[in-house]
């Protein structure tokens, strides 16, 4: 069975609720089957200070958090990317390193 990374909205729910109850991270981590670290690290990332955690919010911050696809640096930055296609090979170039860099400027 593989592993689930990311947390999913009823797991939230369960954190919130767990939080609104009173229980230990330890707790909510063990009634998920999940490490404490997981529950700690989404309980700080998302909690209100006067709210608390809101599992909602946390959601649809998470959501943001992933979002795909993810511009590359190299791409985003036309110094960077000016001295990069200086610094590569015509032979050593890989397609596919620098996605939506227009093909009109891959070296010949």
């Amino acid at each position: 069975m593989a592993k689930r990374r990311a947390l999913t909205f009823a797991d939230r729910m369960e954190i919130s609720t767990g939080c609104k109850a009173g229980w230990t991270v330890r707790r909510i981590a063990a009634h998920l089957g999940r490490c404490p670290s997981v529950i700690s690290r989404e309980i700080r990332r998302d909690q209100y200070l006067r709210a608390g955690y809101q599992s909602v919010h946390a959601d649809c911050q998470a959501e943001r958090r992933r979002a795909r696809p993810q511009v590359c640096k190299v791409a985003a930055d036309p110094v960077l990317q000016a001295r990069v296609w200086a610094d590569v090979k015509p032979g050593l170039l890989t397609l596919g390193w620098f996605d939506g860099v227009s093909p009109a400027v891959l070296p010949r």
